[in-house]
């Protein structure tokens, strides 16, 4: 009866244990955070470093965990003449779980078109890597055409930075393998015996002969002009007595100028007060002319009525009218 006893509380205690290792392993792979929505991804490059419970990040923040990895021939049924055929089929599938709470509400047309993509990037030196999710330039990575319906909403891939290094070599090795080495190796011998035979005996070396020439001829010329000679006699003509002469000439011409300068104030203010003095002098006369020429006006004026009153009546002037008596 002990024994039973024991051997009950030995396998109650082995079945927690083993409970408490579910519970474990389903926490950290995200099985008890159902606040969220599964998606998916398809890689044509090798996932290692990427495990059940992998962090998947947007640009470096933590926003979903992954839940699956597999085989896309395996989830959807592809067959061997399909997996031949078909890249699309030969692909990695991974699923993740993104958590709402982080993200939001995410309508995934919209962002898959605006360039939403998931990369595979390493954790340093560790060997381990997540899924990244970024926005690209969806004409540069446009989404690939799947020939089957997912389970789940999709997000496009693009190559991880390795991934894309690698196939840029590849490239480059191939176009290498095109090239004709060997008509290349002749082409560089022929162009350097031409260019070799252009240097001995060629257009180039009568060029360069000639050029030598019109060096040497260049040189006599300037020799046979002695320019040392006629910049000394520049230099003599400069410090001449005639050019002596001519510069004080040119001093006294300029003292001259500079006297009859500092006599022009003088004469301008002598020649406004003249202006000034007769101006005023004919304001004068005009003061004095204006009533002699009124008086002189007057006068006329009385000679015409005059002449009009005898050239109507001539007998006024012997028979005038007494002069008007003066009132009292």
């Amino acid at each position: 009866m002990e024994m039973n006893r024991a051997s009950l509380r030995v396998g109650v205690f082995v079945l927690a244990g083993a409970a408490c290792v579910v519970a474990l392993f389903f926490f950290l792979s995200g099985g008890f955070s159902q606040n969220g929505v599964i998606y998916e991804s398809y890689f044509s490059e090798s996932v290692q470093g990427l495990d059940i419970g992998t962090a998947v990040k947007y640009r470096g923040v933590p926003v979903g965990n992954v839940t699956y990895l597999g085989l896309v021939a395996m989830e959807y049924g592809g067959s061997s003449e399909a997996v031949e055929r078909q890249k699309q089929y030969r692909q990695i599938l991974v699923r993740y779980r993104l958590n709402f709470k982080k993200v939001g509400s995410v309508d995934i047309g919209r962002a898959v078109a605006a360039g939403l993509r998931a990369q595979i990037k390493p954790q340093g030196i560790t060997g381990l890597s997540y899924i990244d999710l970024s926005f690209v330039n969806p004409k540069t990575y446009p989404p690939e055409t799947i020939p089957w319906k997912p389970a789940y909403p999709v997000i496009p891939t693009i190559p991880s930075t390795l991934t894309q290094v690698q196939d840029a070599a590849e490239k480059f090795f191939s176009s290498l393998d095109q090239v004709d080495l060997a008509r290349l190796s002749e082409n560089v011998t022929e162009l350097l015996a031409t260019l070799n035979k252009q240097m001995s005996s060629g257009d180039a070396h009568e060029a360069l002969a000639n050029l030598k020439a019109l060096l040497a001829n260049l040189n006599e010329a300037v020799r046979q002009s002695d320019l040392p000679a006629t910049a000394a006699s520049i230099r003599n003509l400069a410090g001449g007595p005639q050019t002596q002469q001519i510069l004080a000439s040119l001093d006294r011409t300029s003292a001259q100028l500079a006297q009859a300068s500092a006599q022009l104030p003088a004469l301008v203010a002598s020649s406004q007060a003249a202006i000034t003095q007769a101006n005023e002098t004919t304001a004068d006369v005009q003061a004095q002319l204006g009533p002699i020429l009124q008086s002189m006006q007057a006068t006329m004026n009385n000679l015409r009525d005059l002449s009009a009153s005898l050239a109507a009546n001539p007998g006024q002037i012997l028979a005038a009218p007494p002069p008007p008596k003066e009132s009292p």
